[in-house]
């Protein structure tokens, strides 16, 4: 749906935990966002080590999940398991396209300076985002469907 870089409070707090202990390239940038592929769950399908990807929340009754490979604590993607998308890690897909903006910057410390990319910075979710949302929800029927081969 798009590619975009996330400065929400719950983004920076689970991005950085991952970093800290993940063997593998961090997800956070360098302004402590996290860059992200927003993805349709009904085009998406785990075909191999489905059974491997644990659910990690920063609170025990979210409805977001973030999900990390068990086996190398390599984090995959992030869940709101009440939406039809998952926010799959850019790093982890090869072709991702290239961010198209900066969003809910107003999450970001006083004390962080926002590299200077050219990116457009939102403080919160622009009304484009919420329209490309929209938009796609209602082209699925307003279905939210659950990612086929991951763990509930």
């Amino acid at each position: 749906m798009m590619s975009v870089i996330c400065h929400c409070t719950s983004c920076r707090t689970a991005g950085r935990a991952f970093d800290a202990r993940s063997p593998v390239a961090p997800i956070v940038d360098i302004g402590g966002g996290t860059p992200v592929v927003l993805w349709r769950k009904d085009q998406l399908k785990c075909v191999r080590g489905c059974e491997r990807l644990e659910a990690h929340r920063l609170a025990a009754a979210s409805p977001s999940r973030r999900m990390v490979a068990s086996c190398c604590g390599t984090p995959m993607f992030g869940d709101f398991t009440k939406g039809f998308w998952v926010s799959i890690y850019r790093g982890r897909i090869e072709t991702a396209p290239k961010p198209s903006m900066r969003v809910m910057t107003s999450d970001v410390p006083d004390d962080v300076a926002l590299p200077d990319d050219g990116l457009p910075r939102f403080r919160a979710r622009p009304g484009r985002f919420m329209l490309k949302l929209l938009a796609t929800w209602v082209s699925m029927g307003f279905r939210t469907p659950k990612i086929a081969g991951v763990p509930d």
